[in-house]
């Protein structure tokens, strides 16, 4: 039983790793911190203006430090930031084209990362893998599930 446990405790760090190098290398290219990144694609995915304060609960950081990253996507031109017209001490943020554009690109490097690893593997292989690899991850999250709602 040992045994096993060591090799799934090391074939989830080696995951981790795998899912880490992939966000390093995402980043590099498009000249984003992984904050800057996450705020983007939220900001993709809501496709509407969002109050800064909202943001900071949603991204669970402190209002500064929210500031601080749409500071710097303003900056790059991902993002546009406006005051509110109903609230005049808050502040919009929205994404723009150029963010858009950015966001989808991290998105189709993310897919051709895929493409290029299941064309190393057979069909049944690739299959295979993925339903064992869900099985896992299912697993994985009740078992983690278990722990947080016992803390």
């Amino acid at each position: 039983m040992k045994a096993t446990i060591d090799k799934y405790a090391d074939l989830s760090k080696d995951l981790y790793k795998l899912c880490s190098k992939k966000e390093m290398i995402r980043r590099k290219c498009l000249n984003l911190g992984r904050m800057e990144c996450d705020l983007l694609h939220y900001l993709n995915t809501l496709d509407q203006p969002v109050c800064m304060n909202d943001l900071s609960v949603e991204m669970k950081v402190s209002h500064s430090r929210i500031t601080r990253i749409i500071d710097a996507l303003v900056r790059k031109k991902l993002v546009k930031r406006y005051p509110s017209k109903r609230d005049r001490r808050s502040w919009l943020a929205v994404i723009t084209d150029k963010g858009k554009k950015t966001n989808n690109e991290t998105i189709l490097d993310f897919m051709n990362i895929q493409k290029d690893l299941i064309s190393r593997l057979s069909d049944e292989k690739a299959e295979e893998i993925y339903e064992n690899i869900k099985l896992y991850m299912e697993a994985y999250h009740a078992v983690l599930e278990e722990k947080e709602s016992a803390l």
